[in-house]
C-alpha cells in the first residue's frame, strides 16, 4: 500500500474510532510533517461532519460512522497518551484555522480527560419528513437509520429521511428515489451514506452506484463524495465505481463535475465519457469505447468483491473462495458465496450476447451443484435486471478430479430472472441478452461448506472473428 493509501485508510479509521495507540502516533507524525497528509486530513473532516450536521438536522438516520469529528476525538483521547492528546488538539487547530465557515469545537482538559465542550448533551430529535422512498431492492442489504438502529426488513414503498445503505452480497441491489424524482442505485457489495437538507449530499465509501438525477437548484448541486474524488452533479446520467485506492465515473447524459481530492484538480466530464483518480497525470476525460462481447476474470492482479481471496502460488492459481452467507429472508438456509465484479477501469463496457457462454474453472473439495449468476444494466447504467443460468435447465453437480480441478459451463441462452426480482420482472428486462455485464456470483448449498474457489470466469462470444 502506497502512503498515501496508507494516510486515507488512517484518517477514515480514525473517524470511526478504531486506531491503536501506535496507529495514532504514526497518524500524528503524518500530520505534522506532510502538508498534503493535513491537507486531506481536513477534506476527510469537513465531508464527515457535514453529513453528520444533514443527518442530524433532518433525518432518522445517522450512522455510527458519521459522528461530529469532535465527538470522536473525544472519545478516543480518553485514556490517551500525553503525545497522542498533543496530537488531538493540534489536528483541531488544523481543523478550525482551514474551516473557518463553520467548524467550531472546542476540547478541554478536565482531571486528565479530554471533554467536549458544549456537545454531551442529547443529540436534537429526528426529523420525521422523508427526503426519499425505496423503489427497488433485493438480496443482503441493511439500512442504518435512526440514531444508529440497524434495519434489516426494508422493502419497496419504505420511506427514508437519510441514512446509510449497505448492500452485503455481490447480487444485492437497491434503488432509492428522492422526492424531485432523481434516483441513485448501489449493487454489489456497496456502502452509501445520503442526506438531503436543502441539498443532496452523498458518500460512497465503497462499490459501484448508477444515477439519473433531475435538474437540481441553482447552486446546489447534488454533490457525492468517494474517498479519492468529490463529484458536482447538475441533472445528468452516470456510473460511479468507487474502492479505497480509486474512483472512476462514466457519464452517459449531461455532463458532471470531477474534482480529485489528492491535488484538488477538477475537470468537467461530458457524455460518453469517463475519467478516473488512480493516475498521477493531469485529469484528462477519455471517450467510452465501444463494448466488447468477451470478457476474462483477473483474479491474479485483483481481488472479487465478495468471498476471500487466494493470491497465486507456485502451486495453484490465485482464487476468489466462497464464504458463508444467511439470507435475510431465508435464515435457515447457508449458501457458501462468491461475487467477482466486472470494472468499466477494465476497458470497455463488456455486453452479454444470446449466443454466447459462461465458462466457470475453478475447485471443489467435494462434488456440488455450483449455481450461477449475473448483474446486467442498461448502456446508460440503469440496473436492468439479475439472471441466473442454472434454472431453465437443471444444472448438473461438478464433479471435482483428482486434484480438485473443475469446470462448468453456462449458455447464455439457458439465463432466467433471478427469483429474488421476479416481482419487478415488468421493469425488468426479460433476458441479458445485449445488456451490459456489471458483475457475476456463483455459490453452492449442500447443508455445509464445499470447498467452492473460482480460479477463472470467462464470457466467450459465439463468433471468434468478434473477440
Amino acid at each position: 500500500m502506497n502512503d498515501k493509501n496508507n494516510w486515507e485508510e488512517l484518517i477514515d479509521r480514525h473517524l470511526r474510532g478504531e486506531l491503536e495507540e501506535a496507529e495514532k502516533e504514526h497518524l500524528a507524525k503524518l500530520l505534522d510533517s506532510d502538508v498534503a497528509a493535513r491537507k486531506d486530513f481536513v477534506e476527510h473532516v469537513q465531508w464527515d461532519t457535514e453529513m453528520s450536521e444533514a443527518l442530524r438536522e433532518g433525518s432518522h438516520a445517522f450512522h455510527d460512522e458519521e459522528h461530529l469529528v469532535a465527538e470522536q476525538s473525544a472519545r478516543q483521547s480518553e485514556g490517551a497518551t500525553p503525545s497522542v492528546l498533543r496530537m488531538m488538539l493540534g489536528v483541531a487547530a488544523v481543523i478550525i484555522v482551514a474551516l473557518s465557515a463553520g467548524l467550531i469545537y472546542q476540547l478541554a482538559q478536565t482531571n486528565g480527560r479530554s471533554v467536549e465542550i458544549g456537545s454531551i448533551a442529547e443529540p436534537p430529535p429526528a426529523s420525521d419528513v422523508s427526503i426519499a422512498k425505496i423503489t427497488g431492492l433485493s438480496g443482503a442489504l441493511i439500512w442504518t437509520g435512526d440514531r444508529g438502529q440497524i434495519v434489516r426488513d426494508i422493502s419497496v414503498g419504505t420511506k427514508l429521511a437519510g441514512g446509510t445503505i449497505e448492500g452485503l452480497a455481490p447480487d444485492s441491489w437497491f434503488e432509492l428515489q428522492f422526492r424531485d424524482g432523481s434516483t441513485v442505485m448501489i449493487s454489489g457489495t456497496s456502502l452509501l451514506t445520503f442526506a438531503d437538507v436543502d441539498q443532496k449530499k452523498l458518500r460512497l465509501r465503497e462499490g459501484r452506484l448508477s444515477a439519473s438525477v433531475e435538474p437540481q437548484p441553482a447552486g446546489k448541486p447534488m454533490l457525492i463524495q468517494t474517498r479519492s474524488a468529490v463529484l458536482k452533479v447538475l441533472g445528468t446520467q452516470f456510473d460511479v465505481e468507487a474502492d479505497l485506492a480509486s474512483t472512476m465515473l462514466t457519464v452517459s447524459e449531461g455532463k458532471v463535475n470531477f474534482r480529485r481530492l489528492s491535488d484538488g484538480s477538477e475537470v468537467d466530464v461530458p457524455a460518453k465519457h469517463h475519467v478516473t483518480t488512480d493516475t498521477d497525470d493531469d485529469l484528462s476525460p477519455a471517450l467510452v469505447q465501444n463494448s466488447v462481447p468477451v470478457w476474462k476474470s483477473q483474479l491474479h492482479l485483483r481481488r472479487g468483491c465478495y468471498g476471500k481471496w487466494l493470491p497465486a502460488t507456485r502451486q495453484r492459481a490465485a482464487a476468489q473462495k466462497a464464504i458463508a452467507l444467511v439470507p435475510p429472508d431465508n435464515p435457515n438456509a447457508t449458501l457458501y458465496l462468491l461475487g467477482i465484479p466486472v470494472p468499466r477501469s477494465d476497458g470497455p463496457p463488456v455486453v452479454v450476447r444470446s449466443e454466447s457462454q459462461f465458462v466457470v474453472r475453478g475447485r471443489l473439495a467435494k462434488p456440488a451443484r455450483v449455481f450461477f449468476g449475473i448483474a446486467v444494466s442498461d448502456a446508460g447504467g440503469e440496473f436492468a435486471g439479475k439472471f441466473r443460468g442454472d434454472l431453465g435447465s437443471q444444472q448438473p453437480i461438478s464433479e471435482p478430479d483428482e486434484d480438485g480441478q473443475f469446470e462448468v459451463i453456462y449458455r447464455v441462452r439457458d439465463f432466467t430472472l433471478d427469483p429474488c426480482v421476479r416481482d419487478r420482472e415488468k421493469e425488468l428486462a426479460v433476458s441479458p441478452n445485449d445488456l451490459v455485464l456489471n458483475n457475476i456470483w456463483a455459490f453452492t448449498h449442500i447443508g455445509g461448506p464445499s470447498g467452492l474457489e473460482v480460479t477463472e470466469v470467462e464470457l466467450i462470444s459465439p463468433n471468434k472473428e468478434e473477440k
